[in-house]
């Protein structure tokens, strides 16, 4: 999986995302801190503790259950993001706020991309000249103030976002999270160059993954 990323601001301010490849380039998780800092990893750990441990034993025990309707790869996102936000709440935010997050993990098993999302992020398939949308969330508040829209570790559930798809060697996949703008398709040739905000000054953050 190779990942290229982009990201402006122009009168509005989002918070920087910060991208972790973990366990050979298989997982990748989409982290945007809203709160105290250095919080992070403890995110990052969770998550990766979690799917590591399914690759070499498949039933693992945890609190939640598995949805029947969900692929495996597709559970084990969503569950080690409801361990990462169990893990949050219980802890550093049991008596004060002190940090949340949007979220995004994205997992590659073989032919299979999964994804479980907390927050304002879009997930898009590149499929010759057009982008087909696999997830959008955010842009029905953008004719409000630049706030996250949904937070793990804040209350006790949250609302979370999962699916799967599969997909052919190289297949570009556009992640987003655009502010009073589009991610539309340029014409230039170079896979680094396959996108672009609309209008060009605006507020936004993607990234360009090619999955191998």
């Amino acid at each position: 999986m190779k990942i290229l990323s982009r990201s402006s601001t122009n009168q509005s301010q989002m918070p920087s995302t910060q991208t972790y490849l973990q366990l050979n380039d298989q997982l990748v998780i989409f982290l945007r801190t809203w709160g105290a800092g250095d919080y992070n990893q403890k995110v990052v750990d969770e998550v990766t503790h979690y799917i590591s441990t399914t690759q070499a034993d498949i039933e693992v025990t945890t609190p939640f259950d598995y949805n029947e309707s969900m692929s495996s790869s597709a559970n084990r996102t969503r569950i080690s993001l409801m361990l990462a936000h169990d893990l949050l709440y219980k802890t550093d935010n049991r008596t004060e706020y002190l940090v949340a997050f949007e979220v995004l993990v994205m997992y590659q098993n073989k032919n299979e991309l999964a994804w479980s999302s907390v927050g304002r992020f879009n997930i898009s398939k590149l499929q010759g000249n057009r982008m087909t949308p696999l997830l959008q969330l955010g842009s029905d508040l953008d004719n409000e103030t630049l706030l996250p829209i949904q937070l793990i570790g804040v209350e006790k559930e949250t609302c979370m976002n999962s699916g799967s798809i599969l997909f052919e060697k190289n297949t570009p996949i556009i992640v987003s999270s655009p502010f009073q703008c589009e991610i539309v398709l340029n014409d230039a040739g170079d896979v680094n160059q396959l996108v672009e905000a609309e209008p060009f000054q605006s507020t936004y953050w993607y990234s360009v993954l090619t999955l191998g």
